[in-house]
């Protein structure tokens, strides 16, 4: 598939290519700040030896827990511009209601991660209800299974760390052109500089956002300045603030048809509806977001031994959800829902919840040291942290049935955006006191303990003042670990540990007799064995297996007809294993490598029929290969290529419809000289180069409908960027 369209920059890229386009001024190094070869680390080197989301503190051979990191170098090779492209490169990731224009959600071992609790930037909570910009990104670090010692409250399928770019020693500018054969555009700048001794990054993108989706094009645009200054020989000071806008048109999923006329959708669409877009009525709006985040810390060097940090972090969002919206249908003989009806009828809702406000606060002390006692060597990490977080959304929103269209012969409908439905509104504060201890108990063996206490205090009403809720919770989280090394390269350990979270019944009053009410919070539990081998010094390889509770909300019938949500109805049980190999084979081979099996079904559940049945939109198998080849007889060149597989993916809550089994191979290809005497890096990737198409994923939200996602059809992206 040749790119139909030329690079075509908007006016306001174009004038930052032509303003960047020269190096950045008062350029005076800074010597205490990291050194960076910026052009040549876009080829993945995978050179990440530590992870900040574990919490300990120890390289990633010898810490005792499931972590992955992707950094900028590898996200670069792969042309990974989000996070739902990024998760690709780890078989234990997987999306989950992953779609063009939306909020990219996250799945790890097969739980959904929670947008509030489970998602932190430089290791502050934030919210993943906002379109995550990954310019300034260094790398994402996800931590996989139970994370209650290092967040108290988060759903147990793991944690994920975004680390981002910071000032570094020598002084750079990069401007990177992008474009895709969608038609969409886009200029990158990373600038390091400094004032005087105050260390200076800077990242700024403007993008022209296109899709093979009708109608689907929209814009963004990102800024973010970072500094670092070291005010005293032991006191480092830094600071960051980013800002993202981004307004696109979202993309619907569909769902399963009725064939049979009974109510029942069980039957897949076929084919593939690769580029169909429900949300394209003459009203439609696009999803918009504008979202703000600032950070700001301090490390300080007590002595040799002893460290201290305070960190402080602020997000604001304001988005404006908008979409036609299928939902059900009502034409057939029987009423249906969720799914559509047989010839492919599906009833559209107008959505419109505008300046929804979510922002969230946060602070985290630690103190860590070295220290001997008894004769064995510890360290110590003792933390206070506290979270603030509230959302308020406008008094009413609007969900109205405007009228029936199909599949196969979309029809326009008219609106209707008045808005009737109350909304609710939340806060959350959390304060929490953690510590966890490391004791080399032998030149072989080390303990691992910790623990987290957090005091809850939720509350939401009604935006009328009803059903007011108000409740406070102290919840125990504890950690324990043990590690072996027989010999230096291989680590054998075994782990158990807790974790808590949150839960609300979803807004919708038709649906439930307590919506948009907080609940308390529940305790998940998970126990991992597993094996680190350090094949050479940029090769690491790792096994483990691991059984997951969690309780879930469930759904209690009342006289009513409408059911009650309650807390800890059900239970879910995800065992499985993964496999995984990770650095550079040889000096021309890297190599980033995944398996997961998973066994993941219902423990027990109100609807005594649930218990047994596997859990859906999660796969029983899925693998993972990315490899990078650079050739040695043309220096500068290298190929790669990522080839995913998966399979066991049920739809319904019963197991009777499946996805068929998929795969995907992604290639691309990097050229990096010198042209007029500046470091220069060609690219160009494709995505789904054999263009394959397939139901991606089948997840259902947790109000009860089921959506299906295509496969991205073949998608070509170029790219070059300059370093001055």
């Amino acid at each position: 598939m040749a790119i139909r369209h030329t690079l075509k920059l908007s006016p306001t890229a174009a004038a930052l290519a032509l303003l960047f386009a020269v190096p950045v001024g008062a350029q005076t190094t800074t010597q205490y700040l990291d050194a960076v070869t910026v052009t040549g680390k876009a080829a993945p080197v995978l050179d990440i030896e530590r992870a900040e989301v574990g919490g300990f503190g120890q390289s990633l051979a010898k810490t005792p827990q499931s972590i992955t990191v992707l950094g900028a170098d590898l996200l670069a090779a792969t042309a990974s511009s989000s996070l739902s492209q990024a998760i690709k490169l780890d078989a234990s990731l997987a999306d989950s209601y992953n779609t063009t224009g939306y909020i990219e959600g996250l799945s790890v071992r097969g739980f959904l991660l929670d947008p509030g609790t489970n998602f932190l930037r430089n290791g502050l909570p934030i919210s993943n209800i906002a379109p995550i910009a990954m310019e300034n990104k260094e790398r994402v670090e996800v931590l996989k299974g139970v994370a209650g010692l290092q967040s108290g409250v988060s759903a147990p399928g793991g944690l994920v760390n975004f680390v981002t770019k910071t000032p570094q020693r020598d002084a750079f500018t990069t401007v990177s052109l992008g474009a895709d054969g969608n038609g969409g555009s886009k200029v990158h700048m990373d600038a390091n500089t400094a004032w005087g001794a105050v260390g200076v990054r800077v990242n700024l993108a403007v993008e022209d956002l296109h899709s093979v989706f009708d109608r689907a094009a929209g814009k963004r645009e990102f800024a973010s300045v970072a500094l670092a200054t070291q005010v005293a020989p032991t006191t480092r000071v830094s600071a960051d603030v980013e800002y993202h806008h981004k307004k696109q048109p979202s993309v619907p999923g569909l769902g399963l048809l009725d064939a049979n006329g009974d109510g029942v959708a069980d039957t897949l669409p076929a084919p593939v509806y690769s580029r169909l877009n429900l949300n394209n009525q003459s009203w439609s709006q696009p999803f918009e977001s504008t979202g703000t985040n600032a950070q700001f810390a301090i490390d300080h060097t007590i002595s040799t031994d002893w460290q201290a940090r305070l960190g402080l972090g602020m997000q604001r969002t304001t988005t404006h959800d908008r979409l036609a919206f299928p939902d059900g249908c009502s034409t057939g003989p029987n009423y249906v829902y969720p799914g559509l009806c047989g010839n492919g009828d599906v009833d559209i809702y107008d959505y419109r919840s505008e300046n929804e406000e979510r922002s969230t606060w946060a602070w985290d002390a630690t103190l860590q040291g070295k220290f001997s006692a008894l004769g064995v060597q510890h360290r110590v990490s003792l933390g206070l942290s506290g979270r603030n977080a509230k959302t308020e959304l406008n008094p009413t929103q609007a969900y109205n049935w405007v009228g029936t269209t199909n599949i196969d012969t979309p029809i326009a409908l008219p609106g209707d955006g008045t808005a009737l439905d109350l909304n609710t509104n939340s806060r959350e504060r959390a304060v929490d006191a953690s510590a966890s201890l490391v004791s080399n108990l032998t030149a072989s063996v080390q303990s691992f303990v910790g623990l987290r206490s957090s005091h809850l205090n939720r509350s939401s009403e009604r935006s009328d003042g009803s059903r007011a809720i108000a409740f406070e919770q102290t919840v125990t989280t504890p950690w324990a670990g043990l590690a072996w090394s027989p010999v230096t390269s291989t680590m054998l350990y075994v782990s158990w540990g807790q974790g808590a979270e949150l839960e609300a019944v979803p807004n919708r009053p038709t649906k439930y007799v307590n919506a948009g009410q907080v609940l308390p919070a529940l305790k998940s539990e998970q126990t991992e064995v597993g094996v680190k081998w350090q094949a050479h010094d940029r090769l690491l390889v790792s096994a483990a297996l691991f059984s997951i509770d969690k309780p879930y909300g469930d759904d209690q019938p009342t006289a009513s007809g409408i059911p009650l949500r309650v807390a800890g109805g059900k239970t879910a049980r995800h065992r499985g294993v993964e496999l995984a190999a990770v650095g550079q084979v040889t000096s021309q081979l890297s190599l980033q490598a995944s398996l997961t099996v998973l066994d993941a079904k219902y423990t027990a559940a109100v609807d005594p029929n649930l218990v047994g049945q596997w859990v859906t939109n999660v796969p029983k198998a899925k693998a993972s290969l990315f490899a990078d080849y650079k050739i040695a007889s043309l220096p500068g060149l290298s190929l790669n290529g990522l080839l995913t597989s998966e399979s066991g993916k049920t739809v319904t809550a019963d197991g009777s419809v499946t996805l068929p089994s998929a795969w995907q191979l992604d290639a691309g290809v990097r050229y990096q000289n010198r042209l007029i005497g500046k470091l220069t890096q060609w690219s160009l990737n494709v995505e789904n180069l054999t263009d394959r198409s397939y139901w991606r994923e089948a997840p259902t939200q947790y109000w009860g409908s089921t959506y299906l996602f295509p496969s991205t059809p073949r998608t070509v992206r170029a790219r070059v960027t300059v370093e001055f």
